[in-house]
């Protein structure tokens, strides 16, 4: 997992369709707004591309959506990028004042029927699975298969239909 963008593109030749995965952390689609939270990361577009990039070369790719600093900002980064992200992993913030604040009930089902709206593979982690419907087949927790990523260990969400 990167948030250096463009500048993982050195290395897809590396990257084996089928057996390695490539990823990225998103908290935004504004430039200014991620330079203030993520000040030495790659800005949202450069990060993007290098998915897309990624995506087109057959690499299974995934976005870490956390922290969640936005709501409304995450929701909008699974709306432009689902075309081109084949999972997504999806957290919260923690340690912030926010945290106390924020409805994470509201988010996780306004963020769980947008992911099913356009059949995204997706995995919410442990903070936001009691928010979950009683039940609720949390994708990744079987479908997660293991994957080798230039020497170190990596987790990816096989899509279930």
């Amino acid at each position: 997992m990167t948030k250096g963008g463009t500048r993982a593109l050195r290395d897809i030749e590396l990257f084996r369709s089928k057996r390695d995965a490539f990823a990225s952390t998103l908290t935004s689609l504004d430039d200014r707004f991620s330079k203030k939270w993520e000040r030495n990361a790659a800005v949202p577009a450069d990060r993007i591309a290098a998915l897309r990039a990624f995506h087109e070369r057959r690499i299974f790719t995934w976005v870490s959506l956390e922290p969640t600093l936005d709501i409304e900002a995450t929701l909008a980064i699974v709306r432009e990028t689902h075309e081109y992200v084949d999972s997504y992993k999806v957290g919260r913030v923690n340690y912030l004042p926010m945290t106390r604040t924020t409805d994470w009930r509201d988010y996780t089902d306004r963020m769980l029927c947008l992911l099913n709206q356009v059949g995204a593979c997706h995995y919410f982690k442990k903070d936001l699975q009691p928010y979950l419907p009683v039940g609720y087949f949390n994708p990744a927790a079987r479908a997660a298969a293991p994957l080798a990523n230039q020497g170190s260990q990596a987790w990816v969400t096989t899509k279930i239909d």
